[in-house]
């Protein structure tokens, strides 16, 4: 006589695989991190086509390209690097992540199951030369996708403005050939971040080389508007779901 297995959503882990979870239950822990962001303004019609129907946006659409290093967290050290436009959700102002990309398994197992981020795995580089801090994307290395630079001249008005919250849409396909996609979400992450020090000055950004399995070059860069340095530290908490697409 076949017996049942044991295995239930009782005793099971938090993330797959069931009896030995890749990641654990949020909320994430981050010291040290340091950053940098440059907004830019980039093409109306080229945000629109990239972004989910509950989004909206106003002309000029505005973009940022951050380079994050995280020297300790409850991940394990990595970089990451964001492709973001900023947008409205019912009229609140929100932060698109269009493109995300880490160095290692952990936060991109868990971003792109948790949250729904975008995360792919490259290599990414952050690090100062002379007086400018320098991040720079490659996938797969030595395919230069995006770069940034920014030289820190003034503290930032005010310490920094709080960013608007990152919106991603979770998107999971149907196992079934004709199904609808099992998941297709737009989730809010919730995160709590402390600003050390923050610093504004002058930054440049380029995408390099177009791929397209990684179209990082579809904004194109019209103008730079800020650039920016981040001493940090972030609690990552759970998200919520706030719209679906239909």
């Amino acid at each position: 006589m076949a017996r049942h297995g044991r295995l239930n959503l009782g005793n099971a882990g938090y993330s797959m695989p069931a009896d030995a979870a890749a990641y654990q239950r949020p909320p994430f822990y981050y010291r040290n991190t340091r950053s940098i962001s440059v907004a830019f303004e980039t093409d109306l019609e080229a945000a629109l086509e990239a972004l989910p129907e509950p989004l909206a946006l106003s002309d000029p659409a505005t973009a940022v390209l951050s380079f994050y290093e995280y020297p300790w967290t409850t991940f394990g050290p990595y970089n990451e690097a964001i492709l973001s436009i900023l947008v409205e959700h019912k009229g609140r102002p929100m932060n698109y992540i269009m493109h995300i990309a880490v160095t290692t398994e952990p936060p991109m197992l868990a971003g792109r199951e948790i949250w729904g981020f975008p995360k792919k795995l490259a290599q990414i580089e952050f690090k100062n030369d002379r007086d400018m801090i320098c991040g720079t994307l490659e996938r797969p290395a030595g395919i230069r996708l995006a770069s940034a630079i920014v030289r820190p001249e003034r503290p930032a008005a005010n310490g920094h403005s709080a960013a608007p919250p990152p919106v991603s849409i979770r998107l999971i396909p149907s196992p079934e050939e004709k199904g609808r996609p099992s998941c297709a979400e737009l989730i809010e992450t919730l995160a709590e971040v402390k600003v050390i020090e923050a610093w504004t000055g002058v930054g440049s950004i380029a995408f390099a080389e177009s791929s397209r399995l990684d179209p990082w070059n579809r904004l194109p860069v019209k103008r730079v508007i800020q650039a920016s340095y981040m001493l940090s530290e972030m609690t990552l908490g759970f998200g919520k779901v706030i719209d679906h697409l239909e």
